[in-house]
């Protein structure tokens, strides 16, 4: 009997490595990330692992960032870390030709002679420099779309570094940098699917919750299942997605209708023109939407014709057009106020945001309706905010040129917040790598009981732990 402590001495009872094994089959085809909206910024945070050894390094999603960049002046340590040369493959994948030269005697901690660069902005500030090309692992949580599983390591990843001035003012406190998402070469999207050796498809999806709640940002098809039990995927319908010159991404508005009416708007405005000016965009740095000027007029006055038995209140700042809240009855997709619907391209493909999403409480006891007047100062004649995307999924399929979002997801009584992030750090693959282990450690101990203590002395049981600590040690893919 006593063979039988070899099952409890084994580190695999106390020690499961949290990476993705490569030998481990079936290989996740989705990764994720959790994100929350800073309470301070009203910006989306996300936390993603890096470097040797893994750390987790907090960034600002922006859609409108064309790559990951990051804080390499201050902390910035990593026995992984590499600086590509000019006219190096990385150098071509990020498709920069921009060489660097130091200023001589005095080189900044963060720049180096020979390396490529690519030129990035605080999405909040504007402010711009260029930053040098970088590479080193980075690693996300891969999911069946329930819940979080292992973290899969991302060798050889590359991204941009930044100078800490970058990250000084206008983020969230605490972070090093922005995910950036838009349609680039070396945006994450575009870089997992060849360098996580993982059937990840180009494509992300991302849901941000309504509340305090963490969302799920999906890297790969679905499914995506929130509680309980609901999955989105299968909640989307599509409008063709249009890449503008900036690698921004735009949807085609052919008409705007309120309570069911045709609101008359300029539609030359509604589709983005050869100088990428006009059209309809999404961004995770406004708040809200933002409409070019005639529009804005437009939608707001038509918005409150429909609403004329209703008095209105003095303007809230930034918003034009507000009531009193006790005026609207509650419904299960928010104030009970007629929908503004966006009539897509494609087959009767329609866009309603219902009050939930249209009228933000600007102070106690007054909504207004979330929409801001951007006059001529926004290239796109429609940017689509935060406020207006919570409790929706919304989905960008690089792969077949579409853009995917569902309903209101309170519709179906679920929300954003609603993804299970909580996970025992087990995946099934680890469990069953586990029970193969002890059936392997009982067959031993039974077959112990058989044999004479040569066969089973303490350097046999000492050589059958190690192997199984080796084989516990998995590597990522």
């Amino acid at each position: 009997m006593g063979y039988l402590s070899l099952i409890f001495l084994s580190p695999l009872f106390v020690f499961f490595p949290p990476y993705f094994s490569a030998a481990a089959s079936p290989k996740p085809h989705t990764l994720l990330l959790p994100f929350h909206k800073d309470k301070a910024t009203h910006l989306l945070v996300t936390q993603i692992h890096g470097r040797t050894p893994l750390i987790p390094v907090s960034y600002v999603v922006d859609l409108k960032t064309e790559f990951l960049w990051v804080n390499c002046e201050t902390n910035y340590t990593s026995s992984t870390s590499y600086l590509p040369k000019c006219g190096s493959p990385q150098c071509a994948a990020a498709k920069t030709n921009y060489c660097f030269s130091c200023p001589h005697p005095y080189v900044r901690p963060f720049c180096h002679n020979n390396t490529c660069g690519l030129l990035y902005e605080n999405p909040v500030t504007h402010q711009s420099t260029i930053g040098e090309v970088s590479q080193d692992v980075l690693a996300i949580w891969s999911t069946d779309g329930s819940t979080p599983g292992p973290l899969v390591k991302i060798p050889n990843f590359l991204f941009t570094c930044s100078p800490w001035l970058l990250i000084e003012k206008g983020l969230p406190k605490g972070v090093q940098g922005v995910l950036g998402l838009a349609q680039a070469p070396i945006a994450i999207q575009n870089q997992l699917p060849s360098l996580s050796g993982l059937k990840i498809k180009p494509a992300f999806a991302f849901c941000i919750p309504s509340d305090n709640s963490n969302g799920p940002i999906f890297f790969g098809y679905g499914p995506y299942n929130f509680l309980p039990g609901i999955d989105a995927s299968q909640m989307l319908k599509y409008t063709p997605l249009i890449i503008s010159a900036y690698r921004e991404y735009y949807i085609q508005v052919k008409s705007i209708k309120i309570n069911q009416k045709l609101v008359p708007v300029n539609t030359s405005l509604l589709t983005l023109s050869s100088s990428a000016t006009g059209g309809t965009t999404f961004s995770t740095t406004d708040p809200y939407i933002i409409l070019e000027g005639s529009l804005f007029k437009a939608i707001t006055s038509f918005f409150a014709k429909q609403l004329s038995a209703i008095p209105t209140v003095e303007p809230v700042a930034p918003f034009g057009l507000c009531y009193e809240s006790k005026r609207f009855q509650p419904t299960r997709l928010g104030p009970g106020v007629p929908s503004i619907d966006l009539e897509l391209q494609g087959h009767g493909v329609v866009w309603s945001i219902f009050g939930a999403n249209s009228l933000v409480e600007a102070k106690p006891g007054v909504l207004c309706l979330a929409f801001v007047n951007g006059k001529s100062l926004y290239r796109a004649a429609i940017t689509i905010g935060t406020y207006q995307l919570q409790d929706v999924l919304l989905q960008i399929d690089l792969a077949r040129s579409r853009l995917g979002f569902t309903g209101p997801l309170i519709g179906v009584r679920t929300n954003c917040g609603n993804f299970n992030f909580t996970t025992s750090g087990v995946s099934t693959t680890m469990l069953l790598s586990f029970l193969a282990c002890v059936a392997v450690i009982l067959f031993w101990c039974l077959f112990c009981m058989t044999m004479s203590e040569s066969f089973c002395g303490a350097a046999q049981q000492n050589a059958l732990l190690e192997a199984i600590w080796l084989h516990g040690k998995w590597e990522a893919a």
